[in-house]
């Protein structure tokens, strides 16, 4: 996943800097939809927190590229493991349960 976001943003001269690589490496490495004070979060450190609105700016990008995609109704965010087109739309399903 990561290897695909270096290459395109290599081929489209676009920066791919660590806090959008970290970003992208806990959405892929969850499993589950996450949000962006969930991300942000993961992301912190001791002495050094993360603020949701450099992970929204993140996940911006991500999403602009097709590397995530954000479910509207929980304003949450997946992984993108397909490469499909622009334009081509996804479907997800998501437990109520379990989520």
């Amino acid at each position: 996943m990561v290897a695909r976001a270096e290459r395109l943003a290599q081929d489209l001269g676009l920066q791919f800097t660590a806090l959008r690589r970290r970003t992208l490496e806990v959405v892929a490495e969850e499993g589950r939809p996450l949000g962006a004070y969930d991300i942000a979060e993961r992301l912190s450190a001791p002495g050094k927190r993360v603020a949701a609105v450099s992970v929204y700016r993140a996940l911006d990008f991500l999403t602009e590229h097709g590397l995530v995609h954000r479910i509207a109704s929980r304003n949450a965010f997946v992984p993108c493991e397909h490469g499909h087109g622009a334009g081509e739309s996804a479907v997800f399903l998501i437990c109520r349960s379990c989520g």
